[in-house]
Formats: structure tokens, sequence, C-alpha cells
């Protein structure tokens, strides 16, 4: 009976060790553009962590920076214009796809995670980072206030 106890409680040890796990890392609170707080509004989605990166929503994020957004539902594609180039996001697809619009020339940016959409609220989410430095940002991370950063990259 004393070996079955230990090892019951070496499991819930064990179990109550990786729960409190789980989050050991953390997602942003703020997100500050060229030194302003960028609040997403009800309705548009919120800052997420997933696979230990920040995902925001595409659209948000990229109307707040002045760019075009459309979705192409077939696709499940999220397009943004910046005016000099297009960039897609299709859900879980690990890629970024970059055109550039005077000349036609593609590249792409490979992500270490999927862009997603979020089933309940339909809406594209990417790691800020990774669409961030594809409109041109510099992007920096603040453990003490939970704060990403994004300032216009300076040529």
């Amino acid at each position: 009976m004393n070996k079955i106890l230990k090892k019951i409680m070496c499991i819930a040890a064990v179990g109550g060790i990786l729960l409190t796990s789980i989050n050991a890392f953390a997602v942003a609170d703020v997100i500050k553009i060229n030194g302003i707080n960028a609040e997403i509004p009800n309705g548009m989605g919120t800052i997420r962590e997933s696979d230990n990166r920040t995902f925001v929503p595409l659209r948000f994020i990229s109307e707040f920076l002045n760019n075009i957004v459309w979705y192409d539902e077939e696709t499940k594609t999220a397009c943004v214009s910046s005016g000099d180039q297009i960039i897609l996001a299709q859900s879980g697809n690990p890629t970024l796809f970059i055109s550039l619009t005077a000349t036609g020339e593609s590249r792409s940016i490979e992500m270490d995670t999927a862009a997603f959409i979020d089933a309940t609220e339909g809406r594209t989410y990417v790691p800020i980072r990774y669409l961030a430095e594809a409109l041109g940002y510099d992007v920096g991370w603040d453990e003490t206030t939970q704060t990403v950063t994004l300032d216009k990259k300076t040529e």
C-alpha cells in the first residue's frame, strides 16, 4: 500500500509541475507602435499567445499602420497592401508571401509558426514579429512591462 501511495503522490507532483509550466512564457499586454499604445478595439480581436509567439489580429495591426486589408474566403488568405507591396497570410501556412507592386517581384518569409483563424471571431491571427518586419518595422520586447514595440525602420 505504501508503494501505491508513493506512485500516486509522484504522479500528482509531476502533473502539478506540468500544469504550472504551461503558461511559463508571457504574452504581451501592450503593443506600442512608434511610441503610441495601440489598443485593439472591442470586436477586433485580442493579443494572443501561441507557440511562444505573440499573435495579433492581422486586420487591426495592418489598418493601424494605414494599410489596406481584404480577405479571400476561398483560399482563407488575408491580404495586406502597403502601397508598394502586397503581403499574403494564409491560415495554417507558416509562410508570408510578399509581392512588390511596382516590379511584380516576390519573396517569402518563413515563420516558425503558422497564421490561424479564430473560429469564434473569424479573425486571422499572425505572429506580430513577422508581419511587422515585412511592413518595415523593427520589433522589440520589454519583459518588465510585457510590451511589444514596433518602430519604423529608418533607411
